[in-house]
């Protein structure tokens, strides 16, 4: 990791001039040998946009408990993200990066009301020889000086390879095949759900806008946002656990929402003692893994 560059902003940075400047940058594709820079993005004082949370839950079928999601910090530090991508020395293409997978921890419940201090850095950098160079970004929620929140993200810069011939498809268990499982339900991802997830988290990555706008980026048609699966999923899950309670999520994305779909969300006990839930997302056939997790809860 070479030398770090902090950047520090009076408020959230706006969005737009971020994805302007991410898209006016040509970097070549990474190799092995690309070095990232430890970058840094934090604002001191943010409050949470009551009408904006509410259009976010309500698109995720997240319920109102009075505190503030666990994803939903994620999406706040979004434009840290963004400006952390968008900076001149960050080492890999801007745009079409793919969330591979994702922790959140809530150390406490974070009440709408608080004022935090959100922060983002660039944690690691990895080559991975079948996909591609491995981004990790750590995210933080603090306030005053207790930490509350907690992210660690992973996301992809592909390398296009030509395609090789693939064995014989290993079969995927079936949703609801456990016969303890808490959530089995069904829910529509319409062909609009990126364009309406970007309005309001401010993520427009082209590769979830359009079909045109994602085929540059090797997918024929626009996919789902990650944080928008994981949110989904989390309105679900919500409801079986104490919320306000500390809980850890860690999950993994598979395969890619192409848009429109319809999508089987499942979760059951944990095997082990602890307290929580297994969790996947899959096509309505279980061929299809889309995401798969766990919640842990205290």
């Amino acid at each position: 990791m070479e030398r770090a560059e902090a950047m520090v902003f009076e408020a959230l940075p706006a969005l737009g001039p971020l994805y302007v400047k991410a898209a006016a940058r040509r970097r070549s594709a990474p190799t092995p040998g690309t070095a990232l820079k430890a970058l840094s993005a934090r604002v001191d004082r943010v409050r949470v946009d009551l009408d904006e949370l509410g259009r976010y839950r309500a698109l995720c079928g997240i319920a109102d408990h009075g505190i503030v999601p666990l994803p939903y910090l994620q999406v706040l530090a979004t434009p840290l993200h963004a400006a952390i991508i968008a900076h001149a020395d960050f080492g890999l293409p801007a745009l079409g990066l793919v969330h591979l997978e994702n922790t959140l921890t809530q150390h406490r419940p974070v009440e709408v009301n608080e004022v935090l201090r959100l922060s983002a850095r660039v944690e690691e950098g990895r080559w991975d020889e079948k996909l591609g160079y491995v981004v990790t970004l750590v995210s933080e929620a603090h306030v005053g000086e207790e930490l509350v929140w907690e992210s660690r993200l992973s996301a992809l810069s592909p390398v296009r390879r030509a395609r090789s011939k693939r064995g014989r498809r290993k079969e995927a268990p079936e949703v609801g095949e456990q016969g303890d499982a808490r959530v089995s339900v069904m829910v529509r991802a319409p062909e609009d759900l990126g364009r309406r997830y970007a309005a309001v988290s401010g993520d427009f990555n082209p590769i979830h806008l359009h079909a045109w706008t994602a085929r540059p980026f090797g997918f024929d048609r626009a996919i789902a946002h990650g944080m928008w699966t994981l949110s989904r999923a989390w309105g679900e899950v919500q409801e079986l656990i104490d919320a306000r309670a500390p809980v850890e999520m860690v999950v993994r994305f598979r395969k890619p929402v192409k848009l429109p779909a319809r999508l089987w969300i499942a979760a059951w006990p944990l095997d082990d003692e602890e307290d929580g839930l297994e969790l996947r997302c899959q096509s309505p056939d279980g061929r299809l893994t889309h995401l798969e997790g766990r919640v842990r809860v205290g």
